[in-house]
């Protein structure tokens, strides 16, 4: 049984799955995310914690409990010019600060 299957298609079907990635990391991208997810054009999200918007995209969450939205592991901020705290103390995890 294929992955498709297992989500309730048969087995010629064709599916694709759109992921709002980096939920949480901007107000526009939670609206985008949100907005996609709510109407059917979007499939699922993954919320960055540690981002400003988290809170946002939290409470975004609790008002549309239908949305398919996980949390995006994050180790790290790969951008340069817009940075986020860590969630831990450099003592607990010196490797993972920059």
């Amino acid at each position: 049984m294929n992955l498709a299957e297992r989500l309730g298609y048969g087995p010629q079907d064709r599916v694709l799955i759109i992921h709002a990635d980096d939920v949480g990391v901007s107000h526009a991208a939670n609206q985008a995310a949100f907005e996609g997810m709510v109407s059917g054009s979007m499939t699922c999200g993954s919320v960055l914690v540690p981002c400003p918007w988290f809170s946002e995209a939290a409470q975004l969450s609790q008002e549309h409990p239908g949305v398919d939205l996980g949390v995006h592991l994050t180790l790290n901020c790969e951008y340069p010019q817009y940075r986020w705290r860590p969630l831990t103390g450099r003592e607990a995890a010196p490797g993972l600060y920059d």
